[in-house]
């Protein structure tokens, strides 16, 4: 055993430089801004793909994510601004620069990622040393499962999530360096050069905590794992502190604690350094006393330390204050309940009912919207892995890696968790698999240097065969990225006919009118004609969706006319929600009754008009995800069950068809006969029936329909559930057929793309 130890104390001496500031802050410096500058440069080399004219409306391009358009229409004027600091951010560099909003919203996410390069390579320097993190710099800000969330056009929260929980660690680590031994459980014999700083480390937790503080305004997921991230420091220290240092360690998270959380809420974007400048007595904010209180405290305890107080050194004295500011602030129990509340979102498909002595629901059931997000679905840990580090072998070497510097460098515990929620994205959703990838690189980083640095050992320029192979390594991997990025097709978020649609209905419509769109183009609806929507990125639960999705998914014109005249009565209460909250009172009716004047909407003359005009829109995109939109509309409130439409989507090339006999085959020679064929055009659509084919015995099973979209080739092929939906009915039917005119009047034809009906109220 004693010379396992021997083993273990003479490997930690031997492996990488002990981080020191005063010596290396120079080559931190030129290696920051290195790595920053060429992930920039990689980053904004993709700009000219985005110049096709159609991907441009109204001199911007159209950004490449649905959350983008959140921000952006805040910062336009579309609801409350304040509380919202992305959208404040925008809407001050756009009266600052003059820039449009889109345009910012398509170069920031290239300028913001990129600095996840640095941290990246700060966290090589701070296991390894100053020459350890370069090729965690240059590849650990590019892995796939964060550069998804952060091209340009992606401007959105993810662009922080990432950022800001690694800096907040970083800090946390590089702060418990100075209380925790060298190694697990012991010290080197000579003082090492760390403990030459000159900076106060009660300072400097302070000065940490009004950075965590700026850091944790951007997302309240941030707050939820800084929180944790100051609980796992406290373990660190309690498990590794050094002999005498752990009170005074302990003092220091007090008052990190104290200038970090308390009074932060994310949203607020008068936070630090804004909020330290009062204007008047009145104007000193809650977040201000809390950090004049917590400087002044430190200043005290550096007083009563230089006068050799006992009482600050007495164990249970600093203990007590510990847990009393703990207790106070609420910090635990808050951060728990959170992140509770947020994962069980995950795992549960349907909102429970109470149900009566007989077994019969009484409160209606409602669907989770997750079941149709792409980024919550469960993948393979193999797909994890790649997204984390390129491939799958390479993923399971960087583990195999942490494993190893872990246990030489205790400090590198601090990222994994960032490893942990990485990995668990099996369960809870390829999204979550942005987090792992850049501490993956940052552990596999540092073996790959301490590897070369043993090998190079004998030769006199070790440092630049060092720094030269982990150049050559990030080189590679940038190349790699390049084959691999160029590829990916980019992802408008609407179609430039749909946006100058919206931007042709906010010109036609009173600006107060509400807009029935599907919840995934809701954010851009707001942006581009300036009007509420009913549903969007942050409204789509199961009792928000619902109306919505039955008036896309009915096949009677009158009932999909009256769920929007009736949903439009209930206005939500709160002003920063858009939309109706029809469920609130349907929370108060049996669900046998709410099924009832469901089923009546079919029959009954709604007499009341809604204070608004009301505008439905119906698109493309939602022929091509009409399996999910008939899943929610088509919901028994009252069972729980459903029957969602089967739709079979085809892109260029990968069906044929014969206009004339009504004929469809597949690239495998499969096929046969079709009721109906909709062949969508430029500002019109043509309808072909074939009444012989629906007797035929060559009819085509479960799909018997196609629509065409003639301008991209792509095909649509659904049962007659879903063509007889008003979702297809209103895309591809005749606006002037009496049974839609009675109940829609369509304002804005931009066909094959979108069209929008005004709702006929009588």
């Amino acid at each position: 055993m004693e010379s396992f130890k021997q083993l273990y104390k003479k490997s930690v001496q031997n492996v990488g430089d002990v981080p020191f500031w005063v010596r290396d802050w120079r080559w931190i410096g030129v290696w920051s801004l290195a790595v920053y500058l060429v992930v920039l440069a990689f980053r904004l080399s993709f700009a000219g793909r985005w110049d096709n004219p159609e991907l441009w409306v109204n001199g911007e391009r159209i950004l490449a994510t649905h959350d983008a358009y959140f921000w952006l229409a805040k910062a336009k004027g579309i609801g409350v601004l304040k509380g919202y600091p992305l959208a404040e951010a925008a809407s001050y560099l756009h009266q600052f620069t003059g820039m449009g909003l889109g345009t910012i919203g398509f170069w920031a996410p290239a300028f913001m990622a990129s600095f996840v390069a640095i941290i990246c390579y700060l966290w090589g320097w701070l296991i390894a040393g100053r020459n350890a993190g370069i090729l965690a710099g240059l590849a650990g800000a590019l892995t796939p499962g964060f550069y998804f969330r952060s091209r340009l056009g992606y401007f959105d929260t993810d662009l922080f999530t990432l950022l800001m929980p690694m800096l907040v660690a970083w800090m946390l680590a590089y702060w418990a360096l100075k209380h925790t031994k060298d190694g697990w459980f012991f010290s080197l014999d000579e003082k090492s050069e760390r403990e030459k700083s000159g900076v106060p480390s009660l300072w400097l937790a302070f000065a940490f905590g009004l950075v965590t503080r700026f850091a944790i305004m951007w997302h309240y997921d941030i707050i939820n794992i800084s929180i944790l991230y100051f609980f796992m420091t406290v373990v660190v220290i309690f498990i590794n502190g050094e002999p005498g240092k752990r009170i005074w360690a302990f003092y220091g998270l007090i008052i990190y604690l104290l200038a970090a959380f308390p009074g932060s809420t994310w949203g607020s974007f008068a936070f630090w350094p804004l909020s330290l400048i009062p204007v008047g007595l009145v104007g000193i904010s809650h977040t201000f006393l809390v950090i004049t209180f917590t400087a002044l405290f430190v200043f005290l305890l550096g007083c009563l330390a230089r006068r050799g107080s006992s009482f600050l050194g007495n164990a249970w004295v600093c203990a007590c204050l510990f847990l009393l500011v703990v207790a106070a602030t609420n910090i635990g129990q808050a951060s728990m309940s959170n992140v509770v509340l947020k994962l069980s979102g995950y795992f549960n498909p349907a909102l429970k009912s109470s149900v009566n002595a007989n077994g019969a629901h009484l409160s209606v059931i409602y669907p989770s919207i997750l079941q149709s997000i792409i980024e919550a679905k469960h993948v393979a840990l193999s797909q994890i892995l790649e997204r984390g580090a390129f491939a799958s072998w390479l993923g399971w070497l960087a583990l195999m890696c942490s494993v190893v510097v872990v246990f030489l460098r205790p400090v590198a515990v601090f990222l994994l968790p960032l490893v942990a929620l990485h990995l668990v994205s099996v369960k809870l959703g390829i999204r979550f698999s942005m987090f792992g990838g850049a501490a993956l690189f940052v552990y596999l980083g540092v073996g790959v240097f301490w590897l070369v640095d043993i090998v190079a050992r004998r030769y006199t320029q070790r440092q630049w065969i060092g720094i030269g192979v982990q150049a050559f390594l990030g080189a590679s991997f940038l190349v790699f990225c390049y084959a691999q990025y160029s590829k990916i097709p980019l992802t408008p978020v609407v179609t430039k006919a749909h946006a100058e649609g919206l931007v042709e209905l906010g010109e036609k419509a009173p600006l107060d009118s509400m807009i029935w769109t599907w919840w995934d183009w809701g954010y851009a609806s707001q942006y581009y004609a300036g009007m509420e929507t009913v549903a969007d990125g942050g409204k789509h639960a199961g009792r928000d969706i619902y109306p919505l999705a039955l008036a896309l998914s009915t096949d009677s014109p009158r009932q999909s006319n009256q769920i929007v005249r009736l949903a439009s009565q209930y206005k939500a209460k709160r002003k920063y929600i858009f939309g109706y909250a029809l469920a609130d009172t349907w929370d108060t009716m049996p669900s046998n009754e709410v099924m009832s004047t469901i089923s009546d909407l079919r029959t009954l003359q709604y007499s009341k008009k809604s204070a608004t005009p009301q505008y439905l829109v119906v698109s493309w995109k939602d022929l091509t995800i009409s399996k999910w939109i008939t899943y929610y509309g088509n919901w028994n409130l009252e069972t729980g069950k459903t029957r969602a439409a089967t739709v079979r989507l085809y892109d260029p090339g990968e069906i044929g068809f014969n206009i004339q006999r009504g004929a469809v085959q597949n690239k495998f020679g499969q096929g046969g006969l079709v009721c109906d064929i909709d062949i969508l055009d430029w500002g019109k659509v043509t309808n072909r029936h074939y009444a012989m084919n629906a007797v035929s015995m060559k009819l085509v099973p479960e799909t018997p329909y196609m629509v065409i979209n003639k301008v991209t080739r792509q095909s649509v092929m659904p049962d007659r559930m879903g063509y007889n939906s008003m979702l297809f009915r209103l895309l591809t039917g005749n606006p002037e057929d009496a049974e839609i005119s009675k109940n829609f009047k369509l304002v804005v034809e931009r066909l094959p793309f979108v069209r929008i009906y005004e709702v006929v109220q009588d």
